[in-house]
């Protein structure tokens, strides 16, 4: 059950993440077009949309990386203790903690910043920079759910990936 919820989130954060990222490249390549054509001149928020799309497509990728499990590890410590299977549980868990206590610390930093810059005007019209910012708070909750999500997995899956019935 949890490791099917694991793969979910991590399809659904890689697909809104791919589509973010089609949709930068669609306004960049629109912008290009649109700049050879005389006096239309393209978007003057190209630049900074692009940016911002692709900054939300990297941090809501990063909570489908922590749902699965995917993020850095250092091998070497991998290496050591694969005879010890407990060992590599315990790694995986003090990765798991950690990231779920850095994801608290995003969260609430970037709603601290989000709700400070509720003035601050984007050159994207329509937007402010605290909504801007908001994907802070938004991704840090999503990628504490998906640390919590593996670090269950973690705790619950016995050896070659059984999960141990509740």
């Amino acid at each position: 059950m949890l490791t099917k919820v694991q793969k979910t989130m991590d399809t659904v954060t890689t697909a809104i993440g791919a589509i973010l990222l089609a949709v930068m490249f669609l306004v960049i390549m629109a912008n290009v077009v649109l700049r050879l054509i005389p006096n239309i001149g393209g978007f003057s928020w190209y630049m900074e949309f692009s940016q911002y799309a692709n900054v939300w497509a990297l941090l809501i990728g990063a909570s489908g990386i922590a749902a699965a499990g995917t993020n850095l590890r250092v091998e070497v410590i991998d290496a050591l203790l694969e005879r010890f299977p407990w060992g590599l549980k315990l790694t995986r868990v003090i990765v798991d903690v950690a990231l779920i206590v850095y994801y608290a610390i995003l969260t609430w930093s970037g709603y601290e910043l989000a709700t400070r810059a509720r003035q601050a005007v984007s050159t994207m019209p329509q937007f402010t920079m605290g909504q801007v910012y908001m994907i802070f708070p938004v991704a840090g909750v999503l990628c504490i759910v998906g640390a919590v999500i593996n670090l269950l997995v973690t705790l619950t899956v016995k050896e070659e990936g059984k999960e141990e019935k509740a």
